[in-house]
Parts: structure tokens; C-alpha cells; sequence
């Protein structure tokens, strides 16, 4: 008793025979290893889960001005066909940080702890509180400041522009252009008014477009340095171009 080896009488056994012996785990020890692949799997897919953004995406229709609040209480107004998006699940952790397509007007809640981002095709916009408009428009990036101050960043560029200040970017020139003449309509896609006081014709044409956001062709290149006195409220497209060109006898249109 106790003196027979198993193990090596069961190996002897084997060999004579060619018998390969297989090792089964216990039914527990499977169950306990089914269980840690579960838990390994979860945890893979909750970490995967938290580290993809939950985006929201805003449109605004055809024809159409949106108006959003966003989690920290800052309010944007959407112009037609323009579209905002943003991670609600980490908006207002670090940073504030939106992307957007078209033309928005920005009221930004004041946080000095936690700055807020446009970004537009290549242009970045940065901001702690204050109101702006931003318009993308296929290789253009425009910023306007109504009040407080802001960093428009475009590459290797950046400027600081405060109220009244404006700023454009294209892919094309791959500088920023600043204007430091306030625009008095800033808003006019919204409150469809239109004032113009001796506004050079280029500024005018400039209006126009971002108001009825067209492209407008000027058909006599010399009427480029006449000017304009007038305020049109209400008024299409059409009716305002008729005015104008009756008044300078120029050939502005709609491309």
C-alpha cells in the first residue's frame, strides 16, 4: 500500500500503447475562466464606449433661422442650411469645443476656467465670453466681434480681435485679413435690414452676400469705387439689386 507511482506506471502504460493523454480542466475551474472572459470583454467594451464621442448635430433647414442653447447656457442663432455639432459628453469638462458648417451668431457664456472652441474647416476660433459671427463659406472662414474679444487661429496664423473687429481666412491667400471698421450690419441676415452710409461698392456687394448668403457678380469692375446711401428693410434679393444698380448705374447681380 502506498507504494505503487501512479504517475509513472500510468506513463509506462501510455507509451506501450501510444496513448496521448489529454488534461481536462475541472468543471469549476471552466466555469471561473467562462466568467473572467466575460468580465474582460465588458470591461474592453465599456472603455471603447467611453472613449467615443456622443455627438450632437444641429441643422438648420432651408429658409429656416435655429435658434440653440447649448448645456452652459451660451445661445447661437443658425442661419439656413448651416449645421452645428458637439459632444454632449464631454462639452464643458476641459473646454467647450463645437464644430459648425454655414453661419452662426455666438452669445457665449463668460467661463474663464474652460475657454470656448469654434472650429471651421481649418480655423479655430477661441473665446472666454463674448458675442461673434462665424461664416464658412467653401474655402472661406469669416469672423465678425460684436463685444468682448476673441482668437481667430488659421494655420501657423492667429490674430486678437475685439468689438467692432472683423477677420476672413481662404485657402487661397493662407492669410488672415483683418478690418477694423465695425460692420452696421453684422445681423442683417436676421433682422433683415440692411443700412449702408457711404459704403464703398466692395463692402456693399460683401453685405449682400452674407445677408442673403448668394454671390453676387459685379459686372463693371470701374464701379468699384462708388459708394452708397441707403437703408432697404424687408426686401428680397431681387428688389435690393434693382435699387442699386438704378441708383449707381452699376450691374450687380446673383451668380
Amino acid at each position: 500500500e502506498n507504494s505503487l507511482d501512479v504517475e509513472k506506471a500510468w506513463h509506462t502504460f501510455a507509451s506501450e500503447r501510444h496513448i496521448r493523454r489529454v488534461f481536462r480542466f475541472p468543471v469549476w475551474a471552466r466555469g471561473i475562466a467562462a466568467a473572467m472572459l466575460l468580465l474582460i470583454a465588458l470591461g474592453c467594451y465599456l472603455i471603447y464606449r467611453n472613449s467615443q464621442p456622443d455627438w450632437v448635430l444641429i441643422t438648420s433647414a432651408s429658409g429656416k433661422v435655429t435658434e440653440v442653447y447649448l448645456p452652459d447656457s451660451s445661445h447661437i442663432t443658425l442661419a439656413s442650411g448651416s449645421e452645428l455639432r458637439y459632444d454632449a459628453k464631454t462639452f464643458g469638462e476641459m473646454e467647450r469645443y463645437v464644430e459648425m458648417k454655414g453661419k452662426a451668431f455666438y452669445r457665449v457664456k463668460r467661463r474663464v476656467d474652460c475657454p470656448f472652441t469654434v472650429s471651421a474647416q481649418s480655423t479655430r476660433v477661441t473665446v472666454l465670453g463674448t458675442s461673434f459671427l462665424v461664416r464658412e463659406d467653401t474655402s472661406l472662414v469669416e469672423v465678425q466681434v460684436k463685444s468682448g474679444r476673441v482668437r481667430f487661429e488659421a494655420g501657423s496664423h492667429q490674430e486678437l480681435l475685439s468689438a467692432g473687429m472683423s477677420a476672413r481666412y481662404s485657402d487661397e491667400e493662407e492669410q488672415i485679413r483683418v478690418e477694423k471698421e465695425e460692420s452696421e450690419n453684422l445681423l442683417s441676415w436676421q433682422n433683415q435690414e440692411l443700412v449702408f452710409r457711404n459704403t464703398p461698392l466692395p463692402q456693399v456687394i460683401h453685405d449682400l452676400e452674407m445677408c442673403y448668403d448668394v454671390r453676387i457678380a459685379n459686372r463693371k469692375s470701374a464701379s468699384d469705387t462708388l459708394r452708397l446711401t441707403a437703408t432697404f428693410r424687408d426686401m428680397s434679393l431681387e428688389e435690393v439689386l434693382m435699387v442699386i444698380n438704378q441708383t449707381l448705374d452699376t450691374a450687380l447681380s446673383e451668380e
